[in-house]
C-alpha cells in the first residue's frame, strides 16, 4: 500500500511539471562576452545574468583563464530579469546562425549572446557592436545594465 501511494505521488508530480501547449519555457541563464584578442588590459568581459543576480568579470586578455581585472556582482530581482527576458524573440534567436560575420577579424572585436532556456541552449557569435537586428534591444539592455554595475565601483 505505502508503494502505491508513493508512485501515485511520484505520477502527480511529474503531471504536474509538465507544460501546456503553448506555455512558454522559463529563461534560465544569459550569458554574454565581449572579447578583442589583439589587447591587454580589459580584453574579455563575460557577463552572466539569471534570476537574482547579475554578474560581470572582466579578463586582462582574451581567455578567461587569465587574470581578473574587475569582478563584480549585484542583486536583479525576479520582475527585471523578466523584463529583459522579453526583450528576446526565441524563435528568432534559435534561427541565428552561430556566427555572424567575422567576430575579431582585423581586432574589430567580438560579442556573443548565449541563452539556457527549458533545456536548450544557443549561442550567437558576432562581430562587436554590430548584434543581428533580432537582438539589438536585448543588447543594448544588457550593456547598458553592463556598465551600470562596472560603475559601482566594484
Amino acid at each position: 500500500m505505502k508503494n502505491f501511494i508513493l508512485l501515485g505521488s511520484l505520477c502527480l508530480l511529474l503531471l504536474s511539471a509538465c507544460r501546456k501547449d503553448g506555455e512558454e519555457a522559463t529563461f534560465f541563464r544569459i550569458t554574454q562576452g565581449t572579447f578583442f584578442c589583439e589587447c591587454f588590459g580589459e580584453c574579455l568581459t563575460l557577463v552572466t545574468a539569471s534570476e537574482g543576480t547579475f554578474e560581470v568579470s572582466s579578463y586582462q586578455t582574451c581567455a578567461p583563464t587569465s587574470t581578473i581585472q574587475r569582478d563584480c556582482s549585484v542583486f536583479l530581482p525576479g520582475e527585471e530579469f523578466q523584463s529583459l527576458t522579453s526583450l528576446v524573440d526565441w524563435d528568432a534567436f534559435l534561427n541565428l546562425e552561430e556566427t555572424i560575420g567575422c567576430p575579431d577579424c582585423a581586432d574589430g572585436g567580438g560579442q556573443w549572446i548565449e541563452i539556457s532556456r527549458g533545456g536548450k541552449v544557443h549561442r550567437v557569435t558576432y562581430e562587436f557592436g554590430t548584434p543581428p537586428t533580432e537582438l539589438a534591444e536585448f543588447v543594448d539592455e544588457l550593456s547598458q545594465r553592463t556598465v551600470e554595475v562596472l560603475n559601482t565601483g566594484c
